[in-house]
Order: structure tokens, then C-alpha cells, then sequence
């Protein structure tokens, strides 16, 4: 008796190895998944300038790592090094940039400034060398800066914005990014970085705030622009085909439709649930010639993140 409808996944051509340098960006879900790699041991850098949703964002980030690893350049030919014009100060007097998110901040703009240029660079260092990049998108909806927002030097209204920094709601537009839009992010992307193998994935976290139909909306955007990019990829004679997708969103939607699979907010995976489509991605994109090791590796991260429990005197 069948109790689940499963989703059929593909074997990735190229699997991960312990050879390859790995990058995860985009939503919290790439955390989560950065996290397990990281405790497999994999050489794994995850989300840089901090958790990103639209697809925007995650494009921008990844060109800015790129020229500042010398490997591409920044649209409109913008440093990718962040100046004081760059900075915001939040309500709480965190100092950050529209480009990162509020983990990265600093009370202190010139200490968060040299912080955020000297991490950039040592990213970009590991970035020139990333063979895997896992990108993670989360919602269509992006805000953009449109100005009046006191104790700001930013003059560059307009701009999409990775995070709205508790800023007020009058600074922005809240506007939402067609299958096309997210197509051509897309399309930069693949081709700012044709020597690197691209997974895509749809973030299984739902955003209720625009309801459930607003989030299908949503989502359904994300996965018609990922699977043209991949259509127009297959049937395309020239140029290396270095995209692909792996069905996060599909198998928290079909395998584990049930609650029990979700956390006390209904709308996030329980981390039993991460473990399980981990494990879905595994099998799909990890080659088995790691497997030995994995588990090898793993034991390791448990022994050295275990506490023994004080005894009372």
C-alpha cells in the first residue's frame, strides 16, 4: 500500500565530492542545508552576506563575490566594495547595508564598513575556487528603496533591497517579480559563472503573510522561471549547460504533506523534515563514493559538539 506520493528525482551528472568547494546562498533553507553539509564536513561556504529571499538579491550578491574575486563584472560598473554611501542605520542604531542581512551589522559604521569589505574579500577568495553553487530562492516578492528615510546617505532610490531593516514602510515599494524578471536574474548568473555548476531549489518554507494562494503565486513564479532557464539550457547547441534543479518545495509539498513533518509554526520544516529531503538530496546530488565518509566525518562533528553534563559538587 502506497502511504506517500513520491517525487521523482534525477541523478545529478557531476555529484558532489570532499574535492569540490561548495557555495549556498539564498533563503534560511539554504542554511539548513549548509549547516548538515557543514557537519558532514564538506568545504562549504554559506550565505555570506547573510539570509536573502528574492532573487534579485541572491543575483546581486553572487556578482559582487564574482567581481570581487575578478571573475566577472558588477552591472552598470558599481564597485563591488561597499562605501559609507552604502550604509543604513536601523531604529536599534545597527549599522548594515541594504545588501546584508541584520546578523552582519555593527553598532559602529566604520567598524561594520572595514568588517564587511575585509569579510567581501575573503569570500571572494573562496568564491573564485567554488565549483558548486546551491542557490536557494524563497519568495517573488521584493521591496525596493524609494527614499525618506532619516539619517540615510543612500541617494540610489529604486534599488531592490536584500532587507528592509526594520526601516519604515514609507521607504519602500513592495512589488512582485515575474517569472520573466526572475528569468533574466537567472540568466546572469549562469552566465557570470559558466565554469561553475548551478543547483537551483525553491525554499518548502511557505510565506503565509500573502496568504496560501498568494504563496502558490509565489513559488509557481520562482519554478516557471527555473524550469525555462533549464529548458532554454537543454535545447540550446552552444555554450555549457551548468544548471540544474533539485525539487526541495515539491517533496515538503508531496512527501511530507503531513503536520507532523512541520514545525510549532505550521509553515517551517521540522528538522526531522530537513533531514529527510537532505537525505532525498543526497542520493541525488552527493556522489556515493562519499557516503563512507560522510559517516565517518559526522561521528567526528557529534564528538566535538558534545557537552558532558557537569557533576554537581
Amino acid at each position: 500500500m502506497k502511504i506517500q506520493t513520491l517525487v521523482e528525482i534525477e541523478k545529478y551528472k557531476n555529484p558532489i565530492s570532499y574535492s569540490d568547494k561548495i557555495m549556498l546562498t539564498g533563503s534560511c533553507f539554504s542554511d539548513e542545508i549548509g549547516g548538515v553539509l557543514r557537519d558532514y564536513r564538506f568545504d562549504a561556504m554559506v550565505n555570506p552576506f547573510g539570509t536573502m529571499y528574492n532573487p534579485a538579491s541572491v543575483c546581486i550578491s553572487l556578482l559582487r563575490l564574482g567581481a570581487a574575486a575578478k571573475l566577472c563584472k558588477m552591472p552598470l560598473e558599481i564597485s563591488p566594495f561597499f562605501t559609507e554611501k552604502d550604509i543604513v542605520k536601523r531604529p536599534d542604531g545597527l549599522y548594515v547595508t541594504f545588501f546584508h542581512h541584520s546578523s552582519c551589522g555593527d553598532y559602529d559604521a566604520k567598524n561594520f564598513l572595514d568588517k564587511a569589505n575585509e569579510k567581501l574579500i575573503n569570500d571572494a577568495e573562496f568564491f573564485k575556487n567554488v565549483s558548486k553553487i546551491i542557490i536557494t530562492l524563497g519568495t517573488s516578492w521584493v521591496f525596493k528603496y524609494i527614499g525618506g528615510a532619516a539619517e540615510q546617505t543612500i541617494t540610489n532610490t529604486g534599488m531592490i533591497v536584500c532587507n528592509c531593516h526594520k526601516l519604515s514602510a514609507k521607504c519602500f515599494r513592495r512589488e512582485f517579480f515575474s517569472a520573466s524578471q526572475t528569468e533574466k536574474m537567472l540568466h546572469m548568473i549562469v552566465k557570470a559563472f559558466p565554469d561553475k555548476e548551478i543547483i537551483f531549489t525553491v525554499s518548502p518554507i511557505r510565506h503565509m503573510a500573502d496568504g496560501a494562494h498568494g504563496n502558490q503565486v509565489s513559488k509557481s513564479s520562482l519554478l516557471l522561471a527555473i524550469d525555462n532557464l533549464i529548458d532554454e539550457q537543454q535545447n540550446c547547441r552552444e555554450g555549457k549547460k551548468n544548471a540544474s534543479y533539485f525539487p526541495s518545495y515539491e517533496i515538503m509539498m508531496d512527501e511530507l504533506r503531513d503536520y507532523r513533518w512541520y514545525a510549532e509554526d505550521m509553515v517551517h520544516p521540522s528538522a526531522a523534515a530537513v533531514k529527510y529531503i537532505f537525505e532525498k538530496f543526497k542520493e541525488s546530488c552527493i556522489s556515493e563514493d562519499c557516503y563512507g565518509r560522510m559517516y565517518e566525518e559526522l561521528k567526528k562533528t557529534k564528538r566535538e559538539n558534545h557537552r558532558p553534563l557537569q557533576q554537581s559538587k
